[in-house]
């Protein structure tokens, strides 16, 4: 199926929900299964990971990806076409088949140390981290952050750049979506879904944190 051909083939939702502000989901996406997810109100970033649904060790490497993506010429820094699990496994687990935005990053997620060294400025007073959050809402599941790699992360909407001094210096800026945009995974395999609406209050979320809209279709 072409991408234009899965854009307009008769589909229905069969779940919405939305992830609150500086919280964090887990929810399965069958084989077939699409799932967009939609900065409903407005500029915002949502950290997400993918993991095999019948094998937790085989989890999605955005950075791996990245490379991949590359050697195709469908991807690279900014945006991805196809999600694949990290070696050894090298599965192909998502494939994104609508983006209105196409501005991404793809490395890991705020953590507890980051909080320590870029204190409030990083993450609001009182919001756990996405590694945090990650922890928590992956114990029904048996995993943790340890069974984790912490670059598995794809960092919808998030927006870095890189200066050309001597560190190569990380700067951020506000995610490129607007309120309406969104993007859509098609599912290849059964996959486990971990996402959080990220709780950082600087330019990452245009300083301020918001909910994000999720729904899953299927395919007449």
């Amino acid at each position: 199926m072409t991408k234009g051909e899965e854009a307009t083939k008769p589909r229905r939702i069969v779940k919405e929900f939305v992830i609150p502000k500086c919280s964090a989901k887990v929810f399965e996406l069958k084989k077939g299964q699409v799932l967009r997810v939609t900065a409903h109100e407005g500029k915002q970033v949502a950290d997400i990971r993918f993991l095999n649904a019948h094998d937790y060790e085989e989890q999605a490497s955005p950075i791996f990806s990245r490379s991949l993506n590359t050697m195709e010429g469908i991807g690279g820094n900014k945006k991805l076409k196809k999600i694949y699990s990290k070696p050894p496994w090298q599965n192909l687990l998502v494939t994104v088949i609508d983006d209105k935005v196409g501005y991404h990053f793809f490395e890991g997620c705020c953590s507890p140390k980051h909080r320590e060294l870029m204190g409030e400025e990083l993450v609001g007073s009182g919001y756990p981290t996405c590694w945090e959050l990650f922890e928590e809402c992956l114990k029904p599941y048996h995993i943790s952050m340890r069974d984790l790699d912490w670059a598995g992360v794809f960092n919808l909407w998030m927006v870095v750049h890189f200066l050309d001094d001597e560190n190569g210096t990380m700067i951020f800026e506000p995610p490129k979506c607007e309120k309406g945009d969104y993007i859509e995974f098609l599912a290849e395999m059964d996959v486990l879904v971990a996402a959080t609406s990220c709780p950082d209050t600087n330019e990452i979320n245009d300083f301020k944190p918001k909910d994000m809209k999720y729904q899953i279709f299927e395919y007449y």
